[in-house]
């Protein structure tokens, strides 16, 4: 009997089956069973969406679980159909759909239940669905979960174990991609051989174990440039393109995932031969992703790299126009939010900047500032292609003054000579000298004329100067927030790292204050007074600028007590000036400002009717007072246990204020 015949059998079946009777809910569930096949067999839609119908009717016959009936069976069933239709459709109401009855069934299907490993293996194939769709770490880390203890239910000779070796392969790639520890790659290699054993040439997914094999060698060679791994990726792929038709739509990915090793390849070795197929194995590929088809953005975007490519190599124009048009197109389909943007964004203005280089048209070089700037908003610290978007941002930077010729003669040629020395672009502190040189001419314009976009420049390429200047921990970038977070918890060792990074969270706390103080943004005088405290542990007793910093953290202090007053903060700023003012000399330029800040502040401390200070403030005592030359213009006896009481505070400020220190 064919399929057709089989439906209009189970359609006949349920007809007779009266509305409550015995076998109704039978009836849908083997009309369904019916449609799942014949979708197997023709791969039309309209039977998988009829077998979820009737599946899903089935099931609301049989509500809750007995001995007559195993509710798990059409569940299961249902969360097939659903899994085939999201792959088709993408409709993420299905994916959860198939979630949600996966955790049903399992709960059906407890410990010793001889299809337990079934029900795990597919409630983590659909996890790790989700987990491409919406990236949330969680369900990743459950499916490695669930394919551990579904390949433990499928010991050596279970003719599916191969699935979940190759399975729980796939889930520590994606998670090593996520965050990047070497360790679930290597097991994921491991794994992967193993697929591919229980997978020889001619078993049904031979093919995708040497795939999936071949990428996660890509991926180690990226990590360890090891050129056996490389060398073994492309052996691999070769052997998947001779299992797949020319032509099919399937055999894009290959096409793609070669032509990428193979421009891995020419990068390392420099063999022309190599990008030359690569183009075309990429234009094949792209042939075979259509406008519409899901991998069409990542096509357009890896031809247009290899023709960038062969630009840089035989400068022939047409192939960097090509690739500009081709970068366009990708960025099209990688909208706000697409979790490569910043790489199309990059890879574009590198292309604009390359073609500035060559034909000198302004435009194109504002243009690629302008991507480069992009890509740096999107590339937040930590990302693992931040430091090649910051030199290349600080490159075109670079070229844009040097025409301009906005920067003295002296300094343009220290920045050619910094962007000449940089042999990588990972190279920090010379892009951190780049970016350095850049936001102090932002500053000195910004001095000169008083406009606040060149003084957001400066205070833009600060950030990245000391972000750079910032030691790494385990080849990962940490933001300035979270390294002045441990400092604050005293951790000496990166006191010590950052030692070198000092003058630049001073410059850095400057500008933020200057641009408080001409906008009144509370958000930078708080990031100011958080970066003036870490200074200060650059700066202890002894230093010769401790008493500088000091006042400067009071300053601010002052300022945000005038913004939020707040009586501990106007204390605190009223104990660091005394602490700086015990450092100083009369004479010194710093001691005025200290003690006219000083005077301020014991000025808005009487009129916050406070009448004595707090207790977490280090007072002025009887004793320090006692010593000074002039106290006995304001010697009192109203103390209060060595502390000035309010009269005496009151004739101290107006001393202060009348007489030249």
């Amino acid at each position: 009997m064919d399929s057709t015949d089989d439906v209009s059998q189970k359609r006949a079946e349920l007809e007779r089956c009266p509305l409550g009777e015995n076998g109704y809910d039978v009836a849908p569930f083997g009309r369904a069973w019916a449609h799942y096949n014949m979708f197997q067999t023709d791969r039309r839609i309209d039977h998988l969406n009829e077998a979820i119908t009737l599946y899903r009717a089935a099931l609301e016959f049989r509500p809750i679980e007995n001995g007559a009936y195993d509710r798990s069976w059409p569940l299961h069933n249902l969360i097939i159909c659903l899994s085939y239709r999201y792959d088709i459709q993408g409709t993420v109401d299905d994916l959860e759909d198939a979630v949600m009855h996966g955790r049903a069934v399992i709960e059906l299907r407890p410990p010793g239940h001889p299809d337990r490993a079934e029900s795990v293996y597919n409630l983590a194939c659909n996890l790790r669905r989700r987990f491409t769709e919406k990236a949330a770490i969680d369900d990743l880390e459950e499916a490695v979960e669930l394919h551990r203890a579904a390949l433990e239910l499928r010991p050596s000779g279970h003719p599916r174990r191969s699935s979940s070796l190759h399975q729980l392969a796939l889930c520590l790639s994606n998670r090593y991609d996520k965050l990047g520890e070497i360790s679930d790659l290597e097991e994921a290699i491991t794994l992967g051989r193993s697929a591919l054993d229980l997978r020889p040439p001619g078993h049904a997914h031979h093919g995708a174990s040497l795939y999936n094999l071949a990428c996660d060698l890509q991926k180690r060679f990226q990590n360890r440039v090891v050129i056996h791994d490389l060398e073994e990726a492309i052996k691999l792929l070769r052997a998947v393109l001779v299992l797949k038709p020319s032509g099919q739509p399937c055999q894009s990915s290959s096409l793609h995932q070669l032509a990428l090793c193979l421009s891995d390849r020419y990068d390392h070795q420099g063999v022309s031969a190599d990008l030359e197929e690569a183009l075309v194995l990429g234009r094949t590929a792209l042939e075979l992703c259509p406008p519409g088809h899901p991998h069409r953005g990542v096509s357009l975007y890896n031809l247009a790299c290899d023709l960038r490519r062969r630009f840089v190599t035989k400068d022939v124009i047409c192939d960097l126009e090509e690739a500009i048009e081709l970068h366009r197109a990708a960025l099209e389909l990688r909208p706000f939010g697409h979790p490569r943007r910043s790489s199309s964004l990059h890879q574009l203005a590198l292309c604009l900047s390359n073609k500035h280089d060559k034909q000198g048209s302004a435009s194109d070089l504002d243009e690629a500032i302008a991507l480069g700037s992009a890509a740096l908003e999107l590339c937040l610290p930590g990302h693992s292609d931040r430091d090649v978007v910051l030199y290349n941002f600080t490159r075109d930077m670079s070229k844009k003054f040097q025409q301009q010729g906005g920067i003295p003669v002296l300094h343009r040629v220290d920045l050619r000579h910094q962007a000449a020395s940089v042999a990588h672009p990972a190279n920090r502190a010379d892009v951190a000298s780049s970016l350095a040189g850049l936001s102090q001419h932002y500053w000195d314009t910004f001095q000169k004329q008083a406009t606040l976009a060149d003084l957001d420049e400066a205070i833009c390429l600060a950030t990245f100067t000391l972000e750079l200047r910032l030691p790494q921990r385990s080849h990962v970038d940490i933001s300035i927030g979270a390294w002045v977070q441990r400092l604050s918890q005293g951790s000496s060792d990166e006191l010590v790292l950052l030692g070198q990074a000092a003058d630049n969270l001073y410059t850095l706390a400057n500008y933020l204050r200057v641009r408080f103080q001409a906008q009144h943004k509370i958000a930078d005088l708080h990031e100011a007074i958080t970066l003036y405290r870490c200074l200060l542990q650059f700066r202890p007793t002894g230093h010769p600028n401790r008493a500088s910093s000091l006042h400067d953290l009071a300053q601010c202090l002052a300022d945000c007590f005038r913004q939020q007053p707040t009586i501990a903060v106007l204390d605190e700023a009223i104990a660091l000036e005394q602490q700086a003012l015990r450092l100083l000399v009369p004479g010194d330029p710093v001691y005025a400002m200290s003690r006219r800040c000083l005077t301020a502040c014991f000025q808005m401390k009487m009129k916050s009717n406070v009448a004595t200070t707090s207790s977490s403030v280090l007072p002025v005592t009887y004793v320090e007072a006692a010593a000074h030359p002039y106290w006995h213009f304001v010697r009192s006896g109203d103390t209060d246990g060595g502390v000035y009481s309010q009269p005496t505070v009151q004739r101290t400020v107006v001393f202060l204020q009348n007489v030249q220190w």
